[in-house]
């Protein structure tokens, strides 16, 4: 392809005299050894800022001939008839070097090798991949290669420090898909070579640099200049869209990015912001598109918290807020209360969004076993339908039946008497909400991935005796890192799964089971075993697995405080659409089973790892947990029951357990406790007289060094212990069960109001440590 009718030649001498030469310094790469140092702002890839290259064609460097034109030269080998020509210009500010046959010279092939010298500086790349933008660091902060990074032919790479973009593209010509990748701990250098062949008379190799004018968006430019001569970008690619904060709160200024195709400059575009919950339009910011990124400033009023869809449309077009058109480009923001107005706190599990739509779609996205240093590009958000090209946010919309799980709580409620404010894993995360302002909080669907932050913000919750209802499945099985922080949220780094995954282990890592295989759907579970799994990390005692295909959902417990009075029976069908991925409890003795599958089947192990377990065990699909205030409502398919009115039985549970949990919640007045300052760190308490109690909270041994950056993987030393109470210390009533768990930390016990005059713990530390814990508080009943 000749494009130079449409770029504009620019000598090399003039750009020399723009800048100041520097001569006494060597080349840093190829075309500064063709054309020389220079520190012109028009030329950057010959300044002092540029990377290290080199150009290799048949093993050989090329000679350089001059030519009559200071932006020409043509390029040699010996021994060898190719020609080259390679011309210095400048392309939608773009510095640019191109490279292509000679006229004239035979066409051979030969094997060309391109090898990037990188320094330190240098760690941002963006790859454009059927459709999407990739992005990884060259090396993450532990001095690995991101094991996903898919650099090559066309990537862009990025200093910060200098606000300098590089890259090479390599046209008519079929690039090797193999490129070897290195990064040094000791030099700070990353390597990349790269391969082709020669011999196309097409080909045409590129080298360029620029100085973006977005340095969020630094890549934005070169797609922008590329759109109108790559067939290979879609003409529906642009724009895109990006907020950037995905949490809002009433009196925010919120900017949203817009990155528009060029021949939209100046065009006049609305913002349209959808309360989708409501079906309501609550705001249309006007603006114009701007190269190469438009910067639309949204003062956010006092919005209803709920879940948002954001589109671009053009000025004055009429929206219909109810009519979701997922050919649209979109992208969705949590509005959370300006101070915690309900009882009850939706969670939406936006680092699980992020994650599946980092590098253009989960599947690309490489988290299976072996892929545990994967990092994606987080926040360009290109939201609709499940295609490549939009699949930069995964949202409400890729997972489109989560808007009536929301939809459902909002009506059950209004009519119930409650209210509910909402916000995302990041808001958590960042101390933006505060969980304990809250008697329930609920995580939503597939919650599968989580930062420290909000790992660790939950699990103190729930240590607190705090409520917490989990969705779906695979609930915070791994943990993900945002680069370079959480305020400034660039990537999405895999740090892998929460100890223990089911799908990481052997063969004879055997799993829960409830109920022997055969056992009938009226069965009572009565002796379940907890297999292998007993020092687990994840926060809310669960791996994952499927809901077995064709199987039914069975009424597994008739005494539960949620299902009585209902008068239903054991095995009894509880319908709907049930599937997709649930969790697992690890420890069943340790849970109420309310809903099980009537029928076992063993697990895949998920992605098919070189293991099996043929053990068949049955499925979960809601459970209250004995010790936390948990509640567990599994199967991903479980909006689909909600959404249909006909599914009476499972609204019915779904509310009880709801409330259960949520009209079940105790606030502490730590200047209740009962329990002396000299007593404060005892396993055995005593009073002068009979006090009457209701609850415990106390703090075992952490166990968990946070401050090591594998701390998720391993397993990790426990306690198990009973609480007991006794008004003459010779007969002991159980007052908590804990002999079932991993527990460390703090913990909470609420248990039916007991009058004692001793108060025990006995128990066992895993590491064979002598039990002990500390800041033991009792509260009276009320």
């Amino acid at each position: 392809m000749n494009h130079l009718t449409e770029r504009i030649a620019v000598g090399i001498l003039g750009l020399l005299l723009a800048g100041r030469p520097v001569a006494a310094q060597a080349p840093r790469n190829f075309v500064q050894q063709v054309f020389g140092r220079s520190e012109a702002a028009t030329a950057p890839m010959l300044g002092g800022n540029a990377p290290g290259f080199t150009l290799l064609i048949a093993s050989q460097e090329l000679k350089v001939e001059r030519t009559a034109r200071p932006d020409v030269v043509t390029l040699g080998l010996d021994g060898i008839p190719s020609r080259f020509e390679m011309h210095h210009e400048q392309w939608a500010g773009i510095d640019q070097y191109r490279i292509r046959q000679a006229p004239g010279s035979p066409l051979r092939g030969e094997h060309i090798r391109f090898t990037w010298d990188f320094p330190e500086s240098y760690n941002e790349s963006m790859t454009f991949d059927t459709g999407a933008l990739q992005g990884q660091p060259l090396h993450l902060p532990d001095g690995k290669v991101p094991d996903n990074q898919f650099t090559n032919w066309g990537s862009l790479f990025y200093d910060r420090a200098a606000n300098l973009a590089v890259g090479v593209q390599l046209d008519g010509a079929e690039g090797s898909r193999h490129a070897r990748r290195g990064y040094s701990r000791f030099t700070k250098k990353a390597l990349l070579q790269l391969m082709a062949i020669t011999g196309n008379p097409k080909m045409e190799i590129i080298i360029f640099a620029y100085h973006p004018k977005d340095a969020r968006f630094w890549w934005a430019e070169w797609y922008q200049a590329r759109s109108g001569i790559d067939p290979d970008m879609p003409a529906n690619f642009f724009p895109i869209l990006s907020a950037r904060d995905i949490g809002w709160r009433p009196g925010d200024s919120q900017t949203v990015n817009v990155i528009p195709a060029p021949a939209d400059q100046g065009r006049r575009m609305d913002l349209v912001l959808i309360d989708d919950i409501h079906h309501t339009v609550v705001s249309r910011v006007p603006f114009r598109y701007t190269l190469p990124v438009t910067n639309v400033t949204v003062p956010v009023g006092d919005w209803a918290s709920s879940v948002y869809r954001l589109i671009v449309v053009p000025a004055g077009e009429r929206v219909d807020p109810a009519e979701n058109d997922l050919n649209r480009k979109l992208t969705n923001v949590i509005v959370r209360p300006r101070a915690p107005a309900a009882p009850v706190l939706f969670v939406f599990p936006t680092d699980t969004w992020w994650a599946y739509a980092t590098n253009g779609s989960h599947d690309y996205h490489g988290w299976r076993t072996g892929y545990d240093g994967s990092v994606g590009y987080a926040p360009t958000v290109m939201s609709s339908r499940q295609h490549r090209l939009n699949n930069f946010f995964y949202a409400l919309y890729e997972r489109f039946t989560d808007i009536d799980h929301v939809r459902y709580l909002d009506q059950l409620a209004k009519q119930d008497g409650f209210s509910i404010d909402f916000a995302s894993q990041q808001d958590v995360a960042r101390g933006r909400v505060r969980l304990s302002d809250y008697s329930l909080v609920m995580i939503g669907n597939h919650s599968e991935f989580t930062t420290e932050e909000s790992f660790r913000r939950v699990r103190e919750y729930l240590g607190q005796g705090g409520s917490v209802m989990i969705h779906g499945g695979d609930s915070f099985a791994v943990r993900v890192e945002i680069l370079p922080n959480l305020d400034d949220p660039r990537y999405l780094w895999q740090r892998g799964h929460v100890w223990t995954h089911l799908s990481d282990q052997a063969s004879d890592f055997l799993g829960p089971v409830l109920l022997p295989p055969d056992a009938a759907a009226s069965a009572p579970i009565l002796n379940p075993t907890a297999g292998k799994a007993i020092d687990y990390v994840n926060v809310f005692h669960t791996s994952v697995s499927y809901w077995i295909p064709g199987a039914k959902a069975v009424i597994a417990d008739t005494a539960h405080p949620i299902v009585r009075g209902l008068k239903l029976s054991m095995g009894q069908e509880v319908p709907g659409p049930w599937g997709g991925e649930v969790d697992i409890p690890y420890e069943p003795q340790a849970w109420d089973v309310l809903i099980r599958s009537d029928s076992a089947a063993p697990d895949e192990r998920e992605f098919g790892v070189d293991a099996y377990d043929p053990t068949p065990f049955h499925r979960v699909g809601l459970a209250i947990h004995r010790n936390l205030r948990l509640g567990l409502v599994s199967g991903e398919n479980f909006p689909l029951i909600l959404n249909d009115s006909r599914n009476t039985l499972f609204r019915e549970l779904y509310r009880r357990t709801l409330h259960y949990l949520l009209d079940g919640a105790r606030p502490f007045d730590p200047a209740a406790n009962l329990v002396s300052a000299a007593q404060r760190n005892a396993t055995v308490i005593t009073w002068d007289h009979p006090v009457r109690l209701a609850a415990l909270r106390y703090e075992l041994p952490e166990f968990v060094d946070f401050s090591n950056p594998d701390w998720h993987r391993a397993a990790q030393p426990y306690a198990h212990y009973v609480i007991e109470g006794s008004i003459d210390g010779q007969h002991w009533t159980t007052l908590a069960d804990r002999r079932h768990g991993p527990w460390r930390g703090p913990q909470t016990d609420t248990f039916a109001a007991t009058e004692v005059r001793f108060l025990r713990f006995d128990g066992t530390l895993s590491n064979g440590q002598l039990f002990r814990l500390s800041n033991v508080q009792a509260y009276p009943a009320r």
